[in-house]
C-alpha cells in the first residue's frame, strides 16, 4: 500500500510542478503592480509585523515573512545591491524571484498537512543542504488514501559546495504533531553555496 501510495503521490508532482510554474511567471507581472498597494499584517509564524501584498495579489504573497525578508535578518544582509529591505527592487526579488508563489502552500493543491501525516522514511532522518549535512532522504507522508512525498538529495562537492535536489514537499517525520502544513518546492542546484 506505501509503495502505491508513493507511486500516486509521485506522479502528481509534474502537475503540481506545471502549475506552480505557470503561477510564478504571472507572479512576474503580479507582483510588481501589487507591491505599491501593500500594507502591514502579522505574521503567521511569530507574529512579528510585516509587510504584505494587497488580498487580490495574496497568493503571491507571503504571510510568514511578507515581502521584506525572513526574521533571522538574512535577507537584509544578501539584498541586491545592498539596498533596504523595504526598496522596491528588494521586495520584488524576495517576493516574486526568491520566494514566489509563497501562499499557494495555504492552498488544497500546494500545501500537505505535515502535522496530521503518518510517514514513511527511505534514507537519512536529517538533510539539509549545510555542511556536513548531506545525504538522501524520500519521506511519504499519507493520511488515510491520500498522500505527499519528497525528495531531498545532498552531494557535498567541498565544505562550501553542494549538488542540491529538493522535489515535491517540505516534509519530514518530525514535523509530526507540530500543527504546520509544509509546501512544496523545486529546488536543482549543480553548484549550491553551503
Amino acid at each position: 500500500m506505501k509503495y502505491l501510495q508513493l507511486l500516486l503521490a509521485v506522479s502528481a508532482w509534474p502537475v503540481l510542478l506545471v502549475l506552480r510554474l505557470a503561477l510564478i511567471l504571472l507572479g512576474l507581472v503580479v507582483v510588481p503592480l501589487a507591491l505599491p498597494f501593500s500594507s502591514r499584517a502579522v505574521s503567521l509564524s511569530d507574529g512579528r509585523d510585516i509587510n504584505v501584498l494587497p488580498l487580490w495579489a495574496w497568493l503571491w504573497s507571503n504571510d510568514y515573512d511578507g515581502t521584506d525578508g525572513d526574521k533571522r535578518g538574512w535577507w537584509a544582509e544578501n539584498t541586491p545591491f545592498g539596498l533596504p529591505v523595504e526598496h522596491f527592487v528588494s521586495r520584488y526579488t524576495w517576493t516574486a524571484l526568491r520566494n514566489p508563489v509563497n501562499n499557494l502552500r495555504f492552498t488544497g493543491l500546494g500545501s500537505a498537512p505535515a502535522s496530521d501525516l503518518d510517514y514513511t522514511l527511505w534514507g537519512s532522518p536529517a538533510v539539509a543542504d549545510k555542511p556536513q549535512e548531506g545525504g538522501f532522504q524520500l519521506v511519504l507522508g499519507t493520511l488515510g488514501w491520500k498522500a505527499w512525498a519528497g525528495l531531498y538529495y545532498v552531494h557535498e562537492w567541498s565544505a562550501t559546495r553542494a549538488f542540491v535536489v529538493r522535489l515535491g514537499f517540505k516534509i519530514r517525520p518530525d514535523h509530526a504533531g507540530q500543527g504546520e502544513t509544509k509546501g512544496m518546492t523545486f529546488k536543482l542546484n549543480p553548484w549550491k553555496e553551503i
